[in-house]
């Protein structure tokens, strides 16, 4: 797998503060090629291991990591990553917080525990990036901010950060839920800003910060992303007609279905649904 730009940077506002986020979405599959000597950085630096197993020195203590599980390194922190018998695949990135709250939180969330186990969400997640990393089409660079910046909200949520960290209330820190709901349940119809707004009782200013905050995105790129990801999962299981699912997601007309998906996925939905069974079987012929 050759990736064209292994190193991104993002930029992402959570409510006051601003965070700059680099992706080093690189493969490391052969085992020498991730060990590094000790060393520190001034961000805080995050490795989710998706496959395979490796170890971890943070100054003195060390710490067995496999897949399924993060560490969060602190800044100025000395540390050392080796790789275990086998091939891994991992995810990092660094995050840059200026002082603030949301970084008191997470120095005090990381002097608590270092290693995490992480989600099927952040699984999916990192598993997106990586797809989305890889490709040359146009709106790559955007469809990467929207899944960086979901990530990111994902493994700040998993730290269980206390006190007030993103300058929101403690209602507007309770909406993902709300929020994902609605959308999961309103793709058939139409979605508007308006509705949503109204069903969650706040203005459509108050929407638009919570949405910023919390995904990076309005709500007419988080309705796109939401219609697109339940349209590939589709896609991938089950054998519906891709007229049937233009319907399920909300699209009236096949054209502007098939439209939207090859602009932001950089294939046909048919195509798509092939690429994902070429996997499969050659997945199945490796076990």
């Amino acid at each position: 797998m050759e990736l064209i730009d292994p190193i991104m940077e993002f930029g992402l506002q959570l409510g006051r503060e601003s965070l700059q986020v680099d992706i080093d979405a690189s493969p490391h599959t052969i085992a020498n090629m991730w060990g590094s000597g000790t060393h520190n950085h001034p961000k805080f630096e995050v490795h989710i291991l998706l496959s395979g197993n490796c170890s971890i020195d943070m100054e003195g203590t060390g710490y067995k990591l496999r897949a399924r599980q993060a560490v969060v390194v602190a800044p100025g922190q000395y540390h050392r990553l080796e790789l275990g018998a086998g091939e891994i695949e991992r995810l990092s990135m660094g995050l840059t917080v200026p002082n603030g709250p949301l970084r008191r939180a997470m120095q005090a969330a990381v002097e608590q525990t270092s290693i995490y186990v992480v989600t099927d969400e952040i699984m999916q997640l990192c598993r997106g990036v990586l797809e989305e990393s890889r490709r040359l089409e146009p709106f790559r660079r955007e469809m990467m901010q929207a899944k960086v910046s979901t990530l990111v909200l994902a493994i700040l949520r998993t730290m269980n950060l206390q006190g007030d960290v993103n300058g929101l209330d403690k209602e507007g820190r309770r909406m993902p839920s709300a929020i994902d709901m609605y959308f999961e349940r309103n793709l058939a119809q139409n979605p508007s800003a308006e509705d949503l707004a109204q069903q969650l009782h706040m203005s459509r200013r108050h929407l638009n910060r919570i949405l910023q905050a919390n995904y990076g995105m309005g709500f007419r790129e988080k309705l796109l992303q939401a219609r697109l990801e339940r349209a590939k999962w589709l896609l991938r299981h089950t054998e519906n007609s891709v007229s049937v699912i233009a319907g399920d997601v909300g699209y009236t007309y096949d054209s502007a279905f098939r439209e939207a998906f090859y602009r932001q996925v950089g294939m046909t939905p048919q195509a798509y649904r092939l690429n994902h069974k070429k996997i499969n079987v050659q997945e199945e012929a490796g076990k």
